[in-house]
């Protein structure tokens, strides 16, 4: 079976639980997945990956089509590129670059609602963002065991 369409069923299963299972502040489980499907595909895949999802997440928000296809393209574009320049690839090192997409992905998509939208997040507190990036660390950090036993030596360290 395609590979891109069981990762395309993952992202549906991804939005249904953070719907079912949490309200308010969610943990960001299509970026998570779009990182460990570029990191293991590359740039050009996980490019298109992350738009098919960002896709998916601005149907399923019935809001304005676009800034998480632009925030999850340039995620998984961006982990390709991190993947390619960091050797030793481990644990610490998703963490981090997991926390910092994810910072981005909430900037992106705010700057472009502003942009598009009469919605402001001028004096909106930052809890609620610094705990949803927080939230999507700890699914990182959850889910690696299960991507890396599952793709061997993708998340070893080796070069492809």
């Amino acid at each position: 079976m395609n590979i891109f369409l069981v990762y395309i069923f993952f992202a549906y299963l991804a939005l249904t639980l953070q719907a079912i299972f949490f309200k308010g502040i969610k943990p960001d489980f299509i970026l998570v997945l779009v990182c460990f499907y570029s990191f293991k595909y590359g740039q050009a895949k996980g490019t298109a990956y992350g738009a098919t999802a960002g896709l998916l997440m601005d149907a399923a928000s019935g809001f304005i089509i676009g800034p998480n296809i632009i925030s999850k393209s340039l995620s998984g574009f961006l982990t390709a590129v991190l993947r390619e320049n960091i050797f030793q690839w481990n644990t610490t090192v998703n963490t981090i670059v997991i926390a910092i997409l994810s910072v981005m992905d909430i900037f992106i998509v705010h700057v472009c609602y502003e942009t598009f939208s009469k919605m402001s997040f001028h004096n909106r507190p930052w809890g609620i963002p610094v705990t949803g990036v927080i939230y999507t660390v700890i699914a990182a950090l959850l889910l690696y065991p299960l991507f890396s036993r599952n793709n061997g030596a993708a998340f070893s360290g080796s070069k492809y």
